[in-house]
């Protein structure tokens, strides 16, 4: 991870947030989604899925793969990630994008950073694990 890519997560992330407050404003917070739901619901909650999945594509594959605990698993309550917990994430690229802007100043690439890899956590454990997989599965193929 460095700058760049942490500030190309953040406008991901950015994205996201703008994404999920339409999503909001269109169908409320807590919306479930059923197979008999409108078509643009259903548009909706890909885009936001496919966001979830360009973010996790950005993170180290290790920490994609284990996050750790995943304290807010809001997947379990509801089917569409919300505005807060989108806010959360695009607050944890601010944290992401100073620890790598330090090792960038520092000339620290080659080592490893706590700062670095707890954000990167923290961000990989709000995504939904549908768009984690989906993410791995893009990474593997592509080392085929």
């Amino acid at each position: 991870m460095n700058t760049q890519t942490a500030l190309d997560l953040s406008s991901r992330c950015a994205e996201l947030v703008a994404l999920c407050a339409r999503f909001q404003a269109s169908f409320g917070r807590r919306t479930s989604l059923k197979p008999g739901s409108p078509g643009a619901e259903w548009q909706m909650y890909h885009a936001i899925l496919d966001k979830q999945t360009d973010i996790a594509r950005l993170l180290d594959p290790t920490i994609v793969q284990s996050p750790g605990e995943a304290v807010n698993a809001w997947w379990k309550r509801q089917d569409v990630i919300d505005l807060s917990v989108a806010s959360d994430i695009h607050h944890q690229t601010v944290q992401l994008i100073s620890a790598c802007a330090y090792m960038d100043t520092e000339d620290l690439t080659d080592r490893w950073s706590y700062s670095v890899h707890s954000a990167q956590a923290a961000i990989a454990a709000l995504l939904h694990p549908l768009a984690r997989q989906r993410a791995l599965e893009t990474v593997s193929q592509a080392a085929d």
